[in-house]
């Protein structure tokens, strides 16, 4: 969550948070200063304040925060090369292969974390990356080096939004090689999301100390500034895990789908429905009352009563998925969400365009939302037992209890192309 105070922008993890800064002249820096160590105690994060040598204030600003209880950390340079400055390839080392991390990697990505771990501190930890999901070679590209098939060294970049910068996250040792790696990444318009010009990212920016920062200004970097780091926690122990996680390219988002996929016999069809076999403790509303709501409100309020079921049903500490075919899901934790300062939920039950998961890790519980049959099923006794009166209301039409039609509609099965029922409007009779 990333909150304005006048020149400064915090960034809220909930493990932990961030400040930067513009310019601070005539800024009333100890206020300043206390009003954010308020806002990260409330939210028990210790928090990183960077402050540049180049800055006017650097000096003063420095005083403060030591005057405030912050401890200096870290102090590197930062480093700046116009892209079309790195000329490559650069060869790797004898007996060495170079390549970049690929999709579904998981024991890759597990080397990785172990080598970032004794190395840096890097500019960006690579389990703050993985942690916001960032797209793999769409915003976040990552080139290894291999030796008889073992990873022995990695760096992680990433481009920056609005910019056209490039940022080195880190670097598990001073490796020349990854360089023009980056360089063609960003040339070719991989560190983009769609949309966006190769030509929009001209430059790459590091920071670095020590051997790192070597082979960067021989590689022809130019050293612009340098920062360092000041540290302040307040006297709480901080969350060891955000209360929102990105899931993409990891096997814990596969291991739900997968045991969903088992538990639910899930065959995604645009023709033949309901598309699972809806377990006994579960009811399927239509959403034709919801889907031509002009101001959306209603789906509002189908989404507030779902939310408040799946509270009222899970235990403190219980993690929920959302998850969307084919597309990102995230693991969160719904009493850490909404609310003044806290990230928002992810997702919604309603099935806007695709099929919506909303489920306990164990299965035991959620909603299942149809984009094609335009339904909603909500499965679980206890989660029903919260909802079920509230969603009729709501929804008015049921189809389905406990995967058996109620008698007022009827279900596509795998000979829809002959036809439809004569007399049936959108797939369901009088």
């Amino acid at each position: 969550m990333v909150e304005q105070d006048g020149p400064v922008v915090r960034t809220h993890y909930s493990t932990h948070g961030t400040v930067e800064h513009r310019d601070l002249t005539g800024v009333d820096l100890a206020g300043l200063i206390r009003r954010q160590q308020s806002a990260f105690e409330q939210r028990h994060e210790p928090v990183e304040w960077n402050v540049h040598s180049h800055d006017a204030t650097a000096p003063h600003l420095t005083r403060a925060l030591r005057d405030a209880g912050f401890t200096p950390g870290w102090e590197r340079t930062v480093l700046a090369t116009d892209i079309a400055a790195l000329s490559g390839p650069v060869p790797a080392p004898p007996g060495h292969r170079l390549r970049h991390l690929g999709h579904r990697e998981h024991l890759t990505r597990a080397r990785i974390r172990d080598l970032a771990a004794t190395t840096g501190p890097h500019r960006r930890p690579f389990t703050e990356v993985e942690a916001d999901g960032r797209h793999l070679n769409w915003e976040v590209n990552v080139p290894l080096l291999e030796h008889d098939g073992r990873i022995v060294g990695a760096g992680w970049a990433e481009s920056v939004d609005g910019t056209e910068f490039t940022a080195i996250g880190g670097m598990t040792g001073p490796h020349p090689e990854f360089l023009p790696m980056w360089a063609s990444w960003a040339r070719n318009g991989l560190s983009r999301r769609p949309g966006r010009q190769p030509s929009d990212v001209r430059f790459i920016v590091a920071e670095a100390d020590g051997a790192l920062r070597r082979a960067l200004l021989g590689a022809g970097f130019q050293a612009i500034t340098s920062v360092r780091s000041y540290h302040w926690a307040p006297p709480v122990t901080p969350a060891r895990v955000r209360p929102v996680r990105m899931l993409f390219d990891d096997p814990e988002h596969d291991d739900v789908w997968d045991r969903f996929r088992e538990r639910f016999a899930f065959k995604p069809s645009i023709r033949v429905f309901p598309g699972t076999a809806e377990p006994p403790e579960s009811i399927t509303w239509h959403l034709a009352a919801i889907t031509d709501d002009p101001d959306g409100s209603t789906v509002d309020e189908l989404q507030a009563v779902i939310e408040r079921g799946l509270l009222a049903c899970t235990k403190p500490g219980e993690d929920l998925y959302w998850l969307d075919w084919n597309h990102q899901g995230y693991r969160f934790d719904p009493r850490r969400v909404d609310g003044p300062g806290r990230p928002r939920r992810p997702g919604s039950a309603y099935p806007d365009g695709d099929y919506h998961l909303y489920v306990t890790r164990d299965i035991r519980l959620g909603t299942f939302g149809h984009p094609w049959e335009d339904s909603l099923c909500v499965f679980g006794d206890d989660l029903l037992a919260h909802v079920e009166d509230r969603l009729t209301a709501l929804l008015g039409t049921v189809l389905r209890r406990g995967g058996r039609n109620v008698g007022n509609t009827w279900t596509f099965g795998p000979d829809r192309s002959s036809g439809p029922v004569p007399g049936a409007r959108s797939g369901y009779s009088a």
